[in-house]
Parts: C-alpha cells; structure tokens; sequence
C-alpha cells in the first residue's frame, strides 16, 4: 500500500553530503586516469581494468550528483569496496594473473590516495544509503514506507 507520493529520484535527502562523495569519485577517478600509461606498459588487462574503473567512478559520479537513488549509493558502496580489496590482495600477495605473479607490489602515494578515497566513498555511501531507506522513509525505489502511525484507514 502506497502511503505517499513518489519522489522524484533527484530530490536531495543528503544535506549536500552526495556532493562530497561525488568529488572523491572523480578524484580517484582522475587518480586511476594519471596512471594508466603504466598500467597498459605492463599488461594490457591491468590498462583496460584502470581504464573502467577511472570511468565507472567518474561516471558513478555524475549520478549521485543528478540523480541520487538508495541502489546507486549501494552500487557505489559495494564497487568501492571491491576496488579496496584487490588493493589490499595486490599489497599483501600480489595477483594470480599478469607478469608478475603473486607478487606484492609496494604502496605508493597515488594508489593510497586512491584506496583512501574509496574508503570514503564506501562508509559516506553506506551513510547516505542509510539516511535514504530508513530515517526519511523511504525504500531504495524512492516509494514512501509504510509506517503503522501513518495508515489511513
């Protein structure tokens, strides 16, 4: 049962938060950019990969900042995550696939910043995932939950 209107997927339930995740998207989009010239040296796979990954976050982005939904925040929070974790696997065991097989590669200052970015984009998105379904009422579709106080009889 449909207890109010539905809104309209960009009305702004973030306190302007989204502006802020959708800045550290581009960030380490541009950051994923900057080095794909190496990447591509390397194997062409680890070039294509940050070339996807720089455009889904950039892409990403301009959602969140045009039309924000509970399922894009959620989408962001969850490929951001994924992205840490192969950091994290790169950093501690390297990877099973490319030239350099299950070797660890160091950390550097352009792939902390990227992964620190991406921290904030997974916790501020959980948050406004959260500020979005349960303390406006709202499911991830933008449909008014219904609430006990709030049937009409």
């Amino acid at each position: 049962m449909r207890v109010g209107p539905r809104v309209a997927h960009t009305t702004d339930r973030t306190d302007g938060s989204h502006v802020l995740l959708a800045v550290c998207s581009i960030a380490a989009g541009v950051i994923h950019v900057a080095v794909v010239p190496q990447h591509l040296e390397e194997d062409r796979v680890f070039g294509v990969f940050f070339i996807l990954t720089a455009g889904l976050q950039i892409a990403w982005a301009m959602r969140v900042l045009f039309a924000p939904s509970a399922i894009i925040y959620s989408a962001g929070a969850l490929a951001n995550g994924a992205l840490i974790g192969a950091w994290v696997v790169l950093r501690t065991m390297g990877l099973p696939i490319g030239p350099h097989l299950w070797m660890p590669e160091p950390a550097r200052a352009l792939d902390v910043t990227a992964s620190l970015l991406e921290l904030l984009l997974v916790v501020g998105s959980l948050v406004l995932v959260r500020r979005w379904i349960h303390v406006d009422g709202y499911d991830a579709s933008g449909d008014r939950l219904e609430r006990e106080d709030q049937v009409c009889v």
